[in-house]
């Protein structure tokens, strides 16, 4: 049976190789195959190309260090190669589809595991830069694609919407089916949440709701521009979480889901363009308000006083380059294209070599929570970490925690 599993291991390996090639060069299968080949039998070197595309590059990182704000140890990809394999999985008479990413590692060797939530309308490969690096750290990363299929029309009046209700329902199944051991290589009691948008907002609805029906379950929660919008209201929820550490990241140029203030976004089809703000109050219901109900920062507000919580204002990223580390990654690039034909986004530049936070800090809360690695620890809540870390407005919102 280990050979068997080092087999299929190897398999899968081999597929994600190639579907990663296909996706560079933008070609079939076949080809893909192909030049996969061709690249290893032209230099033995070459056929570890999975795990140089996750290693750190040092020459690239030192042409970095002048110009970047500050260098974390949690920066890049982790010292684990990782398979990416197309999934489905069924829980509670729910079948669901989407990626699983896990390290490549000894057979009977067991990683902490993440449930991805996505944004609205916004696809799982929108998200493959980050989920990649965060399963490189040594994390089973488990992505639904369910809930993703929608258009501009979800944006008009009139249109049909996504039941957040139901997309907070499917992220609280995904936790479940982790913990029942469906995922051999996921560690059943070490399971965190993680979601960007909608996905940030229904992670942190869905964690509160699993605390009610069992305690413990999740360990930590990671949202990145939650959305307060989400049914049951992330800002109504976030009380219920008690000791679970949550961290909550959003974006001073963030248009659609704004730390707090009003929408800015503007709906843009052809010619035609309005602001999104007019059209909440009929899309989502008038308690929504322009600001939805505050924002993120409310959610962070409203956390109890005994969730070690943490609100991180990055400084150079809208909705879509925030969960990057440049704005420059396929993932950022489809989803750009994919919302451009309806949504108007505030373009940001990153300073020269800059590198955005997100996915370093969001790796560093991770190692904190499950391994209680002591530079993490001190990064994050120490006195010259993230307080002093230029990428973020300052004063990162911080509350206090002693372990």
């Amino acid at each position: 049976p280990a050979i068997n599993r080092l087999a299929q291991r190897a398999t899968r390996r081999v597929i994600a190789m190639v579907e990663r090639e296909r996706k560079r060069a933008r070609v079939g299968f076949a080809l893909a195959l192909a030049m996969l080949a061709g690249a290893m039998l032209a230099g033995g070197a070459r056929a570890g190309s999975t795990r140089r595309f996750l290693q750190r590059d040092p020459a690239r990182m030192a042409e970095r260090v002048e110009s970047a704000e500050m260098i974390t140890p949690f920066r890049g990809a982790g010292p684990y190669d990782i398979v990416r394999e197309f999934y489905e999985w069924e829980y509670d008479n729910h079948t669901s589809r989407g990626y699983l990413f896990t390290p490549v590692a000894t057979p009977d060797k067991k990683f902490p595991a993440l449930v991805f939530g996505h944004g609205l309308c916004a696809k799982a490969d929108f998200y493959e830069h980050m989920t990649t690096v965060l399963s490189s750290w040594g994390y089973v990363v488990l992505v639904t694609n369910e809930f993703s299929e929608c258009d501009y029309t979800n944006f008009l009046p009139g249109g049909e919407q996504i039941n957040t209700t139901e997309y907070v329902g499917e992220l609280t199944r995904n936790a479940k089916y982790l913990a029942s051991g469906g995922v051999e290589e996921a560690n059943t009691s070490a399971i965190a949440m993680v979601g960007h948008s909608m996905g940030g907002g229904g992670s942190i609805s869905a964690a509160a709701m699993l605390e009610e029906s069992d305690p413990g379950l999740i360990k930590a929660v990671i949202a990145v521009a939650p959305w307060n919008g989400v049914q049951p209201m992330p800002s109504a929820q976030i009380p219920k979480l008690g000791k679970t550490p949550t961290l909550l990241i959003c974006s001073a140029g963030d248009s659609l889901v704004p730390c707090s203030g009003p929408v800015t976004t503007e709906i843009v089809v052809g010619s035609f363009r309005m602001p999104f703000a007019s059209v909440i109050p009929q899309i989502h219901g008038q308690h929504h308000g322009v600001d939805w109900n505050g924002g993120v920062l409310a959610i962070y507000e409203n956390a109890s006083e005994v969730t070690p919580a943490m609100l991180a204002v990055v400084r150079d990223a809208n909705h879509l380059t925030i969960v990057d580390s440049d704005g420059t990654h396929y993932g950022t690039k489809i989803a750009e294209e994919y919302f451009s034909r309806f949504l108007e986004f505030p373009k940001v530049d990153l300073r020269p070599g800059g590198i955005l936070p997100t996915i370093e800090y969001s790796v560093a809360w991770l190692e904190w929570v499950f391994r209680k690695d002591p530079q993490a620890f001190a990064l994050l809540w120490g006195d010259d970490g993230i307080v002093l870390d230029d990428r973020f407005v300052q004063p990162v919102s911080r509350a206090a925690t002693d372990s």
